[in-house]
């Protein structure tokens, strides 16, 4: 009998990528939207996407395509939601994709494939939750389910104030009001998108928001398999999950995230850690390990005041250099790249708090995306009490 539970558990494990949302993403690299890589770039997204296409067949509850660009951040919205598998809505999927790699100096892209296991299969696809706050549009795509009960209860301190569901009301697509009958209609991925918003209300910072989101659902008994996440401000893209619950790619222009990603030449993919919180941008990749803390209710992420730069690579460099640092700071960290002679010829604020990896790539342009001059030039990143400094040589 132990064996048959174990086989049982195991095929479980197995099948259940099988019947789960699917979730992807791509973020182009500074000085660039993805209507300006090049065709080469262009070719590996649209990869990742006809591989989405295909794995939709599977998702019965539709898909969606959200598209964000520097210039306008604010009341951004889907370019398609769609209640049917691509493969049997394929022109407008492939249209939507056109839309999103050729229009509107798109930076930032994410995609959601729907198999529902919350509210009902009857309500139009939700996906990807949209939030207004500040001329800024937040979204969220979610792979896993989360019991709704156990949301409603962090939401409103186990019902003592409902105050913040009163003023941002779960969608209920006409099945009634959400503390009434409409509750059956609600998705368990809109009240974790509300939560995540009162979080990041309450601290100001959307880091601490997910941190104190993730601890409280893991310390609920969510398992981390249940959150994988793609949230998003418009400027990031922030990436959680269980183990391989997401895996992530760099190209020379772009970073990629998908559920399921293509097995191809293009791209080495990484299946992120268990527990993992992956914060991309155009200037790189910071890595957080154990992001969802069981062991104290005080967030992990107010650690000591260090960091270190490692050796830029390559160095000298022609085309492309990374620069990497890891440690610890509450503060917002400086990036400045200076001339020879001491002018400032790039500056990038990285907002705090800044834990683990952070790599930032430059491209030896200017803030105002001017190539550079051929020579030296020096690296420093600070904060108010910390400083690393380091030389680089650009060679054409």
């Amino acid at each position: 009998m132990r064996i048959i539970l174990q086989f049982a558990l195991v095929l479980g494990i197995l099948y259940q990528p099988l019947h789960a949302c699917r979730l992807w993403a791509v973020c182009v690299k500074s000085g660039h939207s993805i209507s300006t890589l090049p065709p080469e770039e262009r070719l590996i997204i649209l990869d990742e996407l006809t591989s989405f296409y295909y794995q939709s067949e599977t998702m019965q509850n539709g898909w969606a395509l959200l598209g964000y660009n520097q210039a306008n951040s604010d009341s951004v919205t889907p370019i398609y939601r769609s209640e049917s598998p691509a493969t049997e809505d394929s022109i407008m999927y492939w249209n939507s994709v056109s839309t999103l790699i050729d229009e509107d100096n798109h930076t930032i892209g994410i995609g959601h494939l729907r198999l529902a296991t919350s509210g009902t299969n009857a309500i139009p696809n939700p996906h990807p939750f949209m939030f207004y706050e500040d001329a800024q549009s937040y979204s969220l795509v979610h792979n896993g389910t989360v019991n709704k009960d156990i949301l409603y209860n962090l939401i409103t301190n186990n019902g003592t104030d409902i105050s913040w569901l009163i003023d941002h009301e779960p969608q209920t697509f006409g099945g009634g009001s959400w503390q009434d009958d409409g509750w059956s209609n609600v998705v368990d991925s809109d009240l974790l998108m509300l939560y995540i918003m009162q979080n990041i209300d309450a601290s100001a910072n959307i880091l601490i928001g997910l941190e104190t989101v993730l601890t409280n659902l893991v310390n609920e008994g969510v398992p981390l398999s249940q959150l994988n996440i793609i949230f998003s401000n418009g400027t990031n893209l922030y990436i959680f999950g269980g183990n391989n619950g997401l895996s992530i790619a760099e190209s020379a222009e772009h970073y990629a995230i998908m559920t399921l990603p293509p097995v191809n030449e293009y791209l080495d993919w990484l299946g992120i850690a268990n527990g993992e919180m992956v914060v991309i941008n155009e200037n790189g990749v910071s890595y957080y390990q154990d992001f969802a803390s069981t062991e104290s209710d005080a967030p992990h992420i107010l650690a000591p005041e260090l960091f270190k730069m490692y050796p830029a690579y390559p160095n000298p460099f022609n085309g492309s250099v990374t620069i990497s640092m890891d440690g610890a700071t509450n503060e917002t960290i400086d990036f400045s790249i200076y001339s020879l002679v001491g002018e400032l010829v790039y500056n990038t604020i990285m907002t705090g708090p800044n834990i683990g990896r952070v790599e930032i790539q430059w491209n030896a342009k200017s803030t105002k995306n001017k190539t550079v001059s051929s020579g030296t030039y020096f690296v420093r990143m600070s904060t108010s009490a910390l400083l690393e400094t380091q030389k680089i040589l650009f060679i054409k």
